[in-house]
């Protein structure tokens, strides 16, 4: 378990050219561990450091268990979403039959704790789990048997009718035993964050640099479907029903209606109200959006390219609350001398009312902490930690 926690440590810490991971996770649910659906409802069930929450796609979010040490593993039963499997720091394998309200331990002996787990779709007694290695159960959890190694670079692991897939840093891999052997799934050596299998064969992924990906086993020949994520990269994904919901490395938690073609965050900020945010908003579609993305989430990394000098998010998942309202009005009309920076001067084309009314739109984007903290302020201690 340290070592994946070492390895997504690695992969992640690449990613702070782009967006900074430390402090900026979701201040309601910090580190998204996994997702999983929520059985007799439309959300999805959200475990992190302090247990399980409920997510709604209409950004209600509430406290379904708190638990100590809360859950770093979740995975439901693909024939019934009511029966879930999780794992805390300690513990054993859990089990919930009531859709997460009640647990209890299901294993007998084998790892006290599981970094990731998976349930077969096409058998619910087998089940894979990630600690010192790779371990499989074909009683619904009871009784474990280590079948190998995990591959190096682990990020995310998902149980197919076929065997088991396995990202990692260096791409997608298969097995067919368990987890005693693993081939490369896919001739591309690019960074996989989070692979999900259907029962159906379907599989999603999202590969760095290429964005939310869709493919049919076992012909993996992978269609594209969204790379508006910015910076951030998707670590887990669940479905129910039609919804698709993941969550990025800095904890903010999508949904997308339409097979992952389009995703809107969940929560958040409450957009642009007053008439100066609405003109902002204007604006920024006409000279920012381009580069810093919809909805200032920023700009989305090209695999094989370089990370400098891409254009962050202004939202609140970086770093432009940092700021005071002048030095991001400055910045907007004069540019930024940073080296690699293609921010270039607007007070050409915009003037200081312009540039006013920018900063509006961009603070409707930010949460509560972010307005609360701009400026100097984000140094106080109530503001650097959750």
């Amino acid at each position: 378990m340290k070592a994946l926690a070492l390895a997504a440590a690695r992969f992640l810490a690449g990613l702070l050219l782009v967006v900074p991971l430390a402090g900026f996770a979701a201040p309601e649910l910090g580190r998204v561990y996994a997702l999983a659906p929520a059985s007799g409802s439309d959300g999805v069930l959200v475990a992190n450091q302090e247990g399980l929450y409920l997510a709604q796609p209409d950004g209600r979010l509430s406290l379904l268990v708190k638990r100590d040490g809360g859950f770093v593993a979740l995975v439901a039963d693909p024939s019934d979403a009511s029966v879930l499997y999780g794992s805390g720091r300690s513990g054993g394998l859990l089990r919930s039959d009531d859709g997460g309200r009640q647990w209890q331990r299901q294993s007998q002996g084998g790892p006290e704790s599981f970094a990731l787990l998976a349930v077969s779709p096409d058998d619910s007694k087998r089940l894979y789990g990630v600690a010192d290695g790779v371990y499989r159960s074909i009683d619904s959890g009871r009784i474990w048997t280590r079948s190998g190694d995990a591959p190096d670079k682990l990020m995310n692991i998902s149980a197919s009718p076929g065997g088991l897939y396995a990202g990692t840093e260096e791409g997608l891999l298969f097995s067919t035993d368990g987890g005693a052997s693993w081939r490369p799934a896919s001739m591309r050596r690019i960074p996989v964050t989070m692979v999900s299998a259907e029962p159906d064969g379907t599989l999603y992924s999202f590969q760095f640099g290429q964005g939310f990906l869709k493919t049919h086993a076992p012909e993996l020949a992978w269609t594209p479907l969204a790379n508006s994520f910015g910076g951030q990269a998707i670590l887990v994904m669940a479905r129910n029903g039609q919804r698709l919901f993941a969550a990025t490395h800095i904890g903010r938690l999508f949904v997308s209606d339409d097979d992952g073609r389009n995703w809107q965050a969940i929560g958040g900020a409450r957009g642009p109200a007053s008439a100066a945010e609405k003109r902002g908003e204007q604006l920024f579609a006409a000279n920012c959006q381009a580069c810093h993305g919809v909805l200032g989430i920023g700009e989305a990394p090209q695999f094989g390219k370089s990370l400098q000098g891409l254009a962050p998010a202004l939202d609140d998942t970086a770093h432009a609350w940092h700021h005071s309202d002048q030095q991001l009005q400055d910045t907007i009309l004069k540019g930024s001398p940073a080296p690699h920076s293609r921010m270039v001067a607007f007070e050409g084309l915009l003037n200081a009312r312009d540039a006013a009314d920018l900063v509006a739109y961009m603070k409707s984007l930010w949460g509560e902490r972010a307005l609360r903290c701009q400026g100097a302020r984000h140094m106080d201690p109530g503001c650097m930690t959750h």
